[in-house]
């Protein structure tokens, strides 16, 4: 994950983290299954977009828009 700002950073250390997420199985430690990225949490996980936005300043607004703009170059430059 890209860190666009600390209260991200934060917050994804406590919704994210393997331990507490239960990830890790408690009965085995190994990798639980039942909670695999689901599209629930791709979902949720895109909303984090919104928890810091105006916490932006104006250089990370400024990289924000050069990526996406470089993003959109590389993958519609194959289109003819």
């Amino acid at each position: 994950m890209h860190i666009i700002n600390s209260a991200f950073f934060e917050r994804c250390r406590v919704v994210f983290n393997p331990r507490n997420a239960m990830y890790i199985s408690r009965i085995d430690g190994k990798l639980n299954s039942d909670l695999l990225v689901q599209r629930d949490t791709l979902i949720n996980a895109n909303t984090f977009i919104h928890l810091g936005r105006d916490n932006y300043s104006k250089n990370q607004l400024d990289k924000i828009a050069d990526m996406k703009r470089r993003q959109k170059e590389y993958y519609m430059s194959d289109v003819v």
